[in-house]
Formats: C-alpha cells, sequence, structure tokens
C-alpha cells in the first residue's frame, strides 16, 4: 500500500510487532499506535480475527475528533459491524477491499477492482475518496453492500481459494504434456496459495457465507467419485 498512497499522503505505519525495517525499506517511519491514532485517516490492514481488540485500543484515542477510518479486509460484514459498534459515533468510517494483492498487481494496479463500501461519513468525505482510487490510482470502484460483497466473496474467493490450497498440497508437477487449461489452474494455485494463513483462515471462517458454499463443493465433489466408482 506505502509504494501506491505514499507519494499522495504523508503516511506512517503502526503494528504490534517491531516493523521498523520493513518500514523503512518502504519509506515511511514507525510509530506507535497511538502517535498513528492521531493520523487524519486511518487504514486498518490487520486479519478480522484481530480487529477487534485493535478498534477497542483505537476507541478512546479517537474520541472527539472527526477522523476517517478505512479497512481493506477481505470480508465486510464482520469488519464493519465491528466498525459502527465500537469506534466512536464521531468516527467517519468507510469500508473497502482492494481485490488485488501483491502478486495480481506487481505489473501496476490501474484499473484493477476495489469493493467500495460508504458506512458512516458525509457525502464530502466519501465523494473525495472515491475520487483518489479511481482518478488518482486510477482503480475500478465498485459499489457494493457488505453483504452482497461477502455473498459474492464465498465463491469468488472462498473457493477458490479452497481450491489452490488442496491443489498446491499436491505439488502439481510442471510438465511439457500441460494444456493451457492445467496451467493456469497450476498457475492460480501457486499464487492463491502463496497468501498468508491468517488471510486463508479470515476469507474461509470469518465470512458469513462461505461454509455454506464449501459445503456445497465437498457435496458434488463427493458425488462425482462415487459416480465414477459405479
Amino acid at each position: 500500500m506505502c509504494a501506491h498512497v505514499r507519494s499522495h499522503f504523508e503516511v506512517r505505519v503502526s503494528d504490534v510487532l517491531d516493523r521498523t525495517s520493513e518500514a523503512r525499506e518502504a519509506g515511511v517511519p514507525f510509530i506507535p499506535l497511538a502517535e498513528a491514532a492521531n493520523a487524519d485517516m486511518l487504514a486498518i490492514a490487520v486479519p478480522v480475527q484481530r480487529m477487534e481488540q485493535l478498534l477497542r485500543q483505537l476507541a478512546p484515542l479517537l474520541a472527539k475528533r472527526s477522523s476517517l477510518v478505512i479497512d481493506v479486509a477481505s470480508v465486510k460484514v464482520k469488519p464493519i459491524a465491528l466498525m459502527r459498534d465500537l469506534l466512536p459515533p464521531e468516527t467517519e468510517i468507510i469500508g473497502t477491499h482492494p481485490l488485488f494483492g501483491p502478486q495480481s498487481g506487481k505489473n501496476g494496479i490501474e484499473g484493477l477492482p476495489i469493493a467500495f463500501c460508504p458506512v458512516r461519513a458525509s457525502e464530502e468525505r466519501i465523494a473525495c475518496v472515491r475520487s483518489f482510487l479511481s482518478d488518482t490510482l486510477k482503480l475500478r470502484v465498485l459499489d457494493v453492500s457488505p453483504e452482497e460483497h461477502d455473498r459474492q466473496m464465498a465463491y469468488v474467493q472462498g473457493l477458490t481459494h479452497l481450491v489452490s490450497r488442496a491443489a498446491a498440497a499436491l505439488e502439481l508437477p510442471r510438465t511439457e504434456l500441460a494444456t493451457i487449461a492445467y496451467k493456469r489452474f497450476a498457475e492460480m494455485s501457486e499464487s492463491l496459495a502463496g497468501d498468508s494463513w491468517e488471510l486463508f483462515k479470515t476469507i474461509e471462517n470469518e465470512n458469513p457465507f462461505a461454509s455454506a458454499v464449501r459445503a456445497e463443493f465437498v457435496r458434488h465433489l463427493t458425488e462425482l467419485e462415487n459416480k465414477l466408482r459405479e
């Protein structure tokens, strides 16, 4: 994120772990959370499983200030509910989900999609953030409700990450007999299986619709296996 926004903002980062060296490599200072909370805008990029703890720490630091909090979580229903419930009423909130990562954005992010879920913010601020994303970063902004986002992501991410993790465990061979379809499948598996286990757990466990999609997929796999054995 720093690589794309540090030329537009005074960016500072904070974490529960000491990320000083990583921040230095990204060209931004590493600071304590209390200092980071003084910023006009905060971008929360933590595993959803740890989000409640962070928000409870931030809440008293943001009281009586008109800060804007933006999250970039891979699911939206739970993070948005947590932000709405735990942050002070004067805190403005916008949910986002960049639908790309380091691999898909390594050659540039122009034209890539980002889900946009305004929660509690002035029309002026919403328009400002949307304009920055679309006009400055050249992203394709997709307005969507948290529920519809998670419903679609149960297939878009939940299913693809599940299959990719399982396929990666097979250690798919590189072969001169590979078809185009196989190469694409192997590339997807390699790309998605490289994501962190925390992200995978977020995609699968924190999306309220993902477990049903997984169950349906496994049911169809079982039916196919049984049919092949007939």
